[in-house]
């Protein structure tokens, strides 16, 4: 053969190979640690610096169905997609997909000190500016937990979570977001000594008007509490639960008068002013060096019974509620 008629056939063969790869059907492999958006369910690649790049592929798992349990087994993955085929072809390969920051909208992208609105206890979180106006949210940790409602005590490893939402994920598995309330004065933010109106809503200070509660007590726990929620807690008349249907967490606010001497609080040792001048009787608790102070506290129960020994010559009972009540017996100092 001719060195021309062999470059002939070498450049035919070429043209071939060329036509072939600008023909083929087949979609090019995506690979892993590669970065997709979803269209219409289909997966579309997109560089990962590219804003509409919404999720990184984390594994490709043989196709098994139902799809997403074949990338159960990635925690951070929270969709399975089938990489695209041929048409009329079978997809062989399933793409688990974790989400990037770019996505706004998928709770597992979520970070600590993140800022997030949340509607439905979690059935949409939504990543936005810490500045946003509106009822915000902010992360302090996530999880993820079997199913929602979530009943395993969730963030408990997480002492500074004052709320709990769950989103269901992949394959119904929950992921729970652990977070605190952005306004200072939302009354989920409260510590001990914090006051609050009639309506528990907001926190103020106690010397500003309109302060009626004191917080005395702020808990977390992972079951509703049973009736009297604040059993024990001195001085309570009032409390706050905070929770959905969605987690097991519930914060729980223990309240009672805002004046500190107020006789709810006093304990044995303790001297009593009681005031008859006008209305109903007034009592506060006083130094015992105070002309005023006419009563001591000689027993204090948490039992509205009433009950006081024989010396004592006056009593003060605060009916039960959130507690189981108290009774203070006094006698003439």
């Amino acid at each position: 053969m001719s060195l021309a008629l062999a470059a002939a056939v070498l450049l035919a063969a070429a043209a071939v190979l060329v036509g072939y790869q600008l023909k083929r059907s087949e979609p090019a492999a995506m690979a892993v640690d590669e970065c997709v958006a979803l269209r219409t369910g289909a997966p579309v690649e997109y560089g990962c610096a590219d804003s509409q790049a919404l999720y990184r592929i984390v594994a490709r798992e043989a196709v098994v169905w139902p799809l997403e349990s074949a990338c159960m087994k990635y925690s951070d993955a929270t969709k399975a997609v089938a990489e695209p085929v041929a048409t009329g072809a079978q997809p062989e390969i399933a793409l688990c997909l974790a989400p990037t920051r770019f996505n706004s909208d998928d709770p597992g992208a979520l970070q600590a000190d993140d800022c997030v609105t949340v509607k439905g206890a979690g059935e949409t979180v939504t990543r936005v500016p810490c500045g946003s106006s509106g009822l915000l949210s902010r992360v302090v940790s996530t999880e993820l937990h079997r199913q929602v409602p979530v009943t395993d005590r969730a963030c408990r490893e997480q002492p500074k979570a004052r709320q709990a939402f769950a989103h269901s994920s992949l394959g119904g598995r929950a992921i729970v977001v652990c977070a605190v309330a952005t306004d200072p004065k939302d009354i989920d933010n409260a510590v001990v000594g914090d006051c609050t109106g009639k309506d528990m809503t907001a926190l103020m200070r106690c010397d500003q008007p309109g302060a009626y509660l004191r917080i005395l007590t702020v808990g977390v726990v992972h079951q509703k509490p049973s009736r009297p929620e604040c059993r024990g807690v001195t001085g309570a008349n009032s409390s706050s639960m905070a929770h959905n249907d969605k987690t097991d967490l519930v914060l729980v606010v223990c309240l009672g008068p805002v004046p500190p001497n107020d006789s709810a609080y006093a304990q044995v040792g303790d001297c009593v002013a009681v005031d008859k001048s006008g209305g109903p009787v007034q009592t506060q608790v006083l130094d015992c060096a105070q002309p005023a102070a006419t009563y001591r506290v000689i027993e204090r129960h948490e039992s509205d019974d009433g009950v006081c020994p024989d010396q004592g010559s006056a009593r003060i009972t605060l009916d039960s509620g959130v507690t189981n009540g108290s009774t203070i017996c006094l006698s003439r100092k």
